[in-house]
């Protein structure tokens, strides 16, 4: 039995949210097949979808070098930037702790690398999770009604035939319109295990076969009044309106640790090269023109952040320098830094069609569905979570 069960099915516990990676857009794709088709009736329609991606890297602290940059707010360009730049839906996981176990069915293990990779899986499918509590516990919970339906299969002398699963993998493959070598690819670029989607499918599959087993009706009907009353909230939500996108580099002039005198007789030389550089500096594809007669100049990476999300005094100096002129000298933890706008672009986040959002509809209320199966079948499981707070 169940260490502590829901009385009815359990909201938390989204799996055809999961179930869903199986068979939705991997980003490039192009290709997004309908759940309930999937999962009910095994006839997928395909529908375009899209993501969007920002990526960006962390350096370090900062703090004004003199009177030039006088706001201590732009001093801190690295912590700003880290909170203005989406996470790249990769979700790092201590070594550490990474096989430690969740939870338990039937002797089946679930660990956190199992909950962290499903997190990767799901973002690398076009969702921008995060790895906080509730994600996690969701997660988990969809992990524990795989392992209940395998364990309910094992029981029953049913299992899956490798040849089955593969075949399965390669028909989502065709439909999803990539070779399988692609697919393995992009997962493996969002730090996706490529045992972790064929375990999902599997997971998938049991689960189905217990639907079979109790004969569960897995019709679903959608009201087209209330497709059409959720289209227009979705497509009037704040987060799918334009963004400003600033791309931004970081050019660092080191300054070597010494003694506090010397310290800031250096800082005071590296501010006075910043300020050459600066001078010559006429747009980002002149910044290593400007800089190459300066001893130890190190140029970072293009960065791009939501341009809303930068304090104030950041936005405001990017919008008096434009793109012909850099901001600082701004000291920093390792010397003397300054910051080129290589310009602003906006993005537009993809909205929805309405074929998706009735595939939504239908895949939240087949979802009720799963979980009243699934309900009754971890009746006859015993699930054993190590941390109390991640019981349903």
């Amino acid at each position: 039995m169940e260490t502590l069960r829901p009385s009815g099915p359990a909201r938390s516990i989204r799996t055809a949210g999961t179930l869903a990676a199986v068979i939705l857009l991997l980003a490039g794709c192009g290709k997004q097949v309908d759940l309930y088709d999937y999962f009910a009736d095994d006839k997928p329609a395909a529908n375009p979808s899209a993501n969007v991606n920002v990526p960006g890297q962390n350096t370090g602290g900062a703090q004004p070098a003199n009177a030039l940059v006088n706001n201590s707010t732009l001093g801190a360009t690295d912590a700003a930037l880290a909170n203005a730049r989406p996470s790249n839906g990769i979700e790092k996981v201590s070594l550490k702790n990474a096989q430690g176990v969740a939870a338990t069915v039937d002797d089946l293990p679930v660990t956190n690398f199992d909950i962290s990779q499903r997190i990767n899986l799901e973002n690398a499918l076009g969702s921008r999770l995060t790895a906080d509590f509730a994600t996690r516990k969701r997660i988990l919970g969809t992990l524990v009604n795989e392992k209940v339906a395998k364990s309910k299969a094992s029981k029953a002398n049913f299992k899956i035939p490798d040849r089955d699963l593969e075949q399965r993998i390669d028909s989502m493959v065709k439909r999803l319109e990539v070779s399988r070598a692609d697919l393995e690819k992009r997962l493996g670029e969002k730090g996706v295990d490529q045992g972790t989607l064929k375990d999902q499918i599997e997971g998938t599959l049991y689960i189905r076969w217990v639907m079979s087993q109790q004969q569960t009706d897995t019709k679903v009907e959608v009201d087209e009044a209330a497709v059409d009353a959720k289209y227009n909230e979705i497509i009037s939500d704040p987060r799918l309106q334009p963004v400003s996108v600033v791309t931004l580099r970081q050019i660092e002039l080191p300054v070597e640790k010494t003694t506090e005198a010397m310290h800031q007789q250096l800082l005071y030389a590296r501010s006075v090269e910043a300020q050459q550089i600066m001078k010559r500096y006429k747009g980002c594809r002149t910044i290593k023109a400007a800089s190459k007669d300066v001893f130890n100049v190190k140029v970072g990476k293009r960065v791009e952040a939501d341009l809303s999300k930068l304090p104030k005094p950041l936005r405001k100096a990017l919008r008096q320098a434009g793109t012909r002129k850099m901001i600082g000298p701004i000291r920093g933890q390792s010397g003397i830094r300054l910051i080129a706008n290589c310009g602003i672009r906006k993005i537009n986040p993809p909205r929805p069609s309405r074929e998706q959002v009735k595939a939504s509809l239908r895949n939240e209320r087949f979802e009720a569905v799963i979980q009243q199966a699934m309900a009754e079948a971890r009746k006859d499981s015993y699930i054993d979570y190590k941390d109390p707070a991640l019981r349903p």
